[in-house]
């Protein structure tokens, strides 16, 4: 074995290994971006799921609201009800003005309206009132022969 051989046996084997070196280098790097992909894949997955699942929440306390509402609503018409048939054992005339009460009140709202509507419309002002007695109208008119009307039906 020669002197120059001895020496290309050491820088070639010096190179082989450094090749091996920057090889192995190269891997883990290919090796990290592909954990790092992996990880922004699974993350925008678990972001993904977590918006779901947050819309799920909303819609489910949104149905439990109108639930209460419609529960609320329920428990108020009951009790107006209640009201209406809690008057006892009064006498036959005080019975009949008690249940005359809605239906005075809303042939009243609804003189009122009209006697507004046509003879004092032309102010500012008097379009607010008029507003308001529509909206009270209509309100006592869908109460006395909209809702009583549904509640016989069931």
């Amino acid at each position: 074995m020669d002197v120059l051989s001895f020496f290309a046996s050491i820088l070639t084997g010096g190179a082989t290994g450094l090749l091996g070196l920057v090889a192995s280098a190269g891997i883990r790097l290919l090796e990290a971006r592909e954990k790092r992909r992996t990880l922004e894949l699974e993350l925008a997955h678990a972001e993904r799921l977590h918006l779901l699942q947050m819309e799920a929440k909303n819609a489910e306390w949104e149905n439990e609201r109108l639930i209460a509402e419609l529960a609320t609503a329920r428990d108020l018409r009951t009790a107006s009800y209640d009201h209406d048939r809690s008057y006892g054992r009064a006498s036959q005339w005080v019975t009949n003005i008690l249940r005359l009460v809605r239906p005075m009140l809303t042939l009243l709202l609804i003189g009122l309206t009209g006697l507004v509507f046509f003879a004092l419309y032309s102010d500012e002002d008097r379009r607010r009132i008029v507003e308001m007695l529509v909206y009270a109208t209509t309100a006592a008119i869908i109460w006395w022969f909209g809702s009583r009307d549904l509640e016989k039906r069931k």
